[in-house]
């Protein structure tokens, strides 16, 4: 059965104009007895069904059901309806992709209050968020780990493509002279939606910990490269007061908006894995202290640590329990430092061991190779020039010349091989070249009798038979 897509947008339009009317069209206790529940049971069935053509209209039934659970008395009615907690759920997770990524996430920040680092700063208490879809959200991430392994694979990347626009926009502000406003509002968007996609997965991190933290490394090494990917970006930027000032749009104070909106989610999927790690029975798990030391930026990683340490949570956390966590936080950075001074230290001594391994005779094991150390160390972009030596050796002998070591003396017969002027300088300037590298190469030279012609064509041809030329 076809249905004109003005029929379902016309609905969801009345359906908005009724709920904010002013007076109320009917009482609210009788709206949402009576004409919500069937409303919800419309939207959550149909905002990912396949048979809506249109991404306009999936979009607006998820602007609905972002805006109806921001309200309390409305996401009662979500947490009682059927279809709500059969099928939204994994509706959502399947519906995070290109286009409906800032609608879902929107969603679940709203589902999932109360239940991060910052949460008490910014008045996120429990009672504001459904713990009953807390549950439903994780419940179905275990049950389909497929769904959900594709769910945080497209929030690593978006999280990532985010950053990297608002590190451009950043940049973009500072090269220019005068800041736009619309440059700077640019800049404010970016930046929100990057927080809200870190505080989505500071949530998982904290309800399914077990998929960082157990089986393969995947996971928690992709967390760990955005974290600090995340931290390089953020910390980086040469003016602290310039990157408040850029965020910083109309009517928003400092308080709402700061460098601790990005921070303040990093710190909590931290804590929420090595919790994790302390409520677990000993098993097998990944090491995460490994996994940060075995970044190849270890200053990196340890001055955006201590910048975490260092910054004035008091904007974005409120209450003693922060500090407990940040000193959590300190013992952590504290391994963090021993084991990657232990790491450098077994690098060092693995490459003294190699570096002497390398300079020993492969044949008799007591002297030192000469060729590791003269100069027969040629790189992959010398075979193309040996391939040209080679040719111009043949030349030589079919021309029978003679040579010196100062200056390059040519048979008057040589011009006589059908070359064009600038032919004749080319060869003479590549011949110029030739012996240059053969003297760079170490061979002996005779300043008697210039350079030695068998010792430098044998040890040529020697060369490239080795390279196989």
């Amino acid at each position: 059965i076809y249905i004109p897509e003005f029929y379902l947008e016309t609905l969801v339009d009345c359906f908005h104009v009724l709920r904010k009317s002013d007076p109320p069209f009917v009482p609210p206790a009788i709206f949402i007895k009576q004409g919500l529940a069937p409303f919800v049971t419309f939207v959550v069935s149909h905002f990912n069904d396949l048979r809506i053509l249109s991404a306009d209209l999936k979009d607006l039934l998820l602007q609905s059901i972002s805006v109806l659970v921001q309200y309390k008395e409305y996401l009662t009615v979500f947490e009682s309806n059927e279809a709500a907690t059969q099928r939204m759920p994994k509706a959502l997770l399947s519906a995070f992709d290109n286009r409906s990524w800032i609608s879902v996430t929107n969603i679940l920040l709203r589902l999932c209050k109360g239940s991060r680092f910052s949460s008490s700063k910014h008045g996120e208490s429990s009672s504001s968020s459904s713990f009953v879809f807390q549950n439903l959200l994780r419940e179905a991430c275990i049950n389909d780990e497929e769904l959900f392994s594709a769910f945080l694979n497209r929030l690593f990347n978006t999280l990532s493509w985010t950053m990297t626009e608002f590190s451009v926009s950043i940049r973009e502000m500072q090269e220019k002279y005068q800041v736009l406003e619309f440059q700077q509002r640019k800049c404010g968007v970016i930046f929100d939606l990057s927080c809200n996609l870190a505080k989505v997965l500071e949530f998982y991190t904290r309800e399914i910990p077990q998929a960082f933290l157990s089986g393969t490394e995947t996971n928690l090494q992709r967390l760990t490269e955005l974290i600090v990917f995340i931290l390089n970006h953020v910390t980086s930027t040469a003016d602290a007061e310039f990157f408040d000032l850029s965020l910083r749009r109309h009517g928003h104070s400092q308080e709402k908006v700061n460098r601790g909106m990005i921070l303040a989610p990093l710190v909590g999927i931290i804590l929420n894995l090595l919790d994790a790690r302390v409520g677990t029975e000993c098993g097998q798990q990944n090491d995460v202290v490994g996994v940060f030391a075995s970044m190849d930026c270890p200053d990196a990683v340890h001055c955006g640590f201590q910048y975490l340490l260092e910054y004035n949570w008091t904007r974005s956390a409120r209450g003693d329990a922060y500090s407990g966590k940040l000193q959590q936080l300190e013992s952590f950075l504290s391994l963090l430092v021993s084991r990657i001074e232990l790491q450098q230290i077994e690098r060092t001594k693995h490459e003294e061991e190699t570096e002497a391994d390398d300079n020993t005779c492969c044949i008799c094991y007591s002297y030192v190779s000469f060729a590791m150390q003269q100069s027969w160390r040629l790189s992959r972009l010398m075979k193309a020039e040996l391939k040209f030596y080679s040719y111009v050796f043949g030349c030589l002998d079919s021309w029978n010349l003679s040579w010196s070591r100062t200056d390059y003396q040519f048979p008057d017969g040589l011009w006589n091989q059908d070359l064009s002027k600038k032919g004749q300088k080319e060869v003479k300037k590549k011949i110029g070249g030739i012996f240059s590298r053969l003297g760079g190469w170490g061979l002996e030279r005779n300043n008697s009798r210039g350079v030695d012609e068998e010792f430098c064509r044998g040890n040529l041809r020697a060369l490239l038979c080795k390279y196989e030329m």
